[in-house]
């Protein structure tokens, strides 16, 4: 019986993936009644999968269709290699990005025969209780999935504002314009503010008292909100005023329009210099919107209250923020390890 295991494990030359030669481990691991994978590397798993589970299957396949699985887990290790963890911290948010690269590069049947390699190979991590859940139902061939959003960390976020800087072409005027596009993106890094919110705010809403610096105005549904400040913000609202009057533009407004006189920037405007800043720094085009839904998680996660989360953000109902707070709940367990 050992003899006829011990023939079955035997990689043959074609079916080898390139991979490492680890036939003694491999033949370790099989020792037992069941497979052990503890010990093995991913590189190794991988091998073991496409020895005892995939080649007794395909060995009868033609040489094209032997050659189009290789190239199909081939794919999945190098996924697995660059751009996660590796096989035992696997979440799913990695599978979710997965699935957005494969759709993104691949047409729909060679998605569909590589989505069911990753669920066999799923199933094997799971079955062999290397994995304690079963993410093979994660992996779904619906139509193209939108990638999981994750809320980056405030050195990421602060960078992206900085960039805001950087997306002015025009020479004139370059240096005012500069700094009132870095003025608006610590604005939206540091308000939670809405678009429309951002657009329609005044100098005159900025003040300074001995303690604080805040802004205040009306939000939506004509509601009166004060928001603190912080203090780079300030000073570079305060930087922005200066230079306007030094360059003679009169405009109320700190999102001021350069071509117009008592005019902010359009939404549109607003939009474009947000998603190339974003651009310059991760791989995708965030909104003005993502701000705002960044700075209500990040308070949240801090441990702000509801209710205090609820003042600033202008959310009518605590509902809404809680919603937020849910959310954040959600992400964080699916971005746990499954060991």
């Amino acid at each position: 019986m050992k003899e006829e295991v011990m023939n079955e494990i035997v990689i043959k030359e074609e079916a080898t993936l390139a991979f490492a030669d680890s036939r003694e481990k491999l033949l370790a691991v099989l020792e037992d009644d069941h497979l052990n994978m503890e010990a093995l590397s991913d590189l190794e798993i991988f091998e073991l999968f496409w020895a005892t589970e995939l080649f007794p299957i395909y060995s009868q396949k033609s040489p094209h269709t032997k050659r189009a699985y290789k190239q199909d887990l081939d794919y999945i290790l190098r996924f697995f290699v660059t751009k996660t963890q590796g096989v035992k911290q696997l979440t799913i948010l990695n599978l979710h990005e997965y699935l957005k690269d494969i759709h993104d590069q691949y047409a729909p049947r060679t998605v569909k025969r590589r989505n069911a390699m990753l669920r066999r190979f799923l199933r094997f991590l799971h079955v062999n209780n290397y994995h304690v859940r079963d993410l093979s139902i994660q992996v779904k061939d619906q139509m193209k999935p939108e990638p999981l959003r994750r809320e980056i960390d405030f050195d990421e976020m602060e960078a992206i504002a900085l960039a805001f800087r950087y997306t002015v072409k025009q020479k004139k005027n370059r240096e005012l314009l500069q700094l009132r596009n870095e003025t608006i993106g610590y604005l939206l890094l540091t308000t939670g503010m809405r678009a429309s919110e951002l657009l329609s705010l005044q100098f005159s809403h900025v003040h300074e008292t001995s303690s604080m610096s805040y802004i205040e105005f009306k939000g939506k549904r004509e509601k009166w909100r004060r928001i603190p400040l912080s203090k780079k913000s300030f000073q570079l609202v305060q930087r922005l005023r200066k230079l306007m009057q030094i360059e003679s533009i009169m405009n109320p407004y700190i999102c001021f329009n350069i071509q117009l006189t008592d005019a902010p920037i359009s939404y549109e405007t607003l939009r474009l210099i947000s998603q190339s800043a974003s651009s310059q720094l991760t791989s995708q085009k965030n909104s003005p919107h993502w701000f705002r839904r960044s700075f209500i998680t990040k308070l949240l996660s801090n441990g702000v209250s509801l209710y205090e989360v609820m003042k600033i953000s202008g959310h009518e109902s605590i509902a809404t923020t809680n919603k937020y707070l849910q959310n954040l709940k959600k992400e964080h367990l699916n971005t746990l390890p499954f060991e």
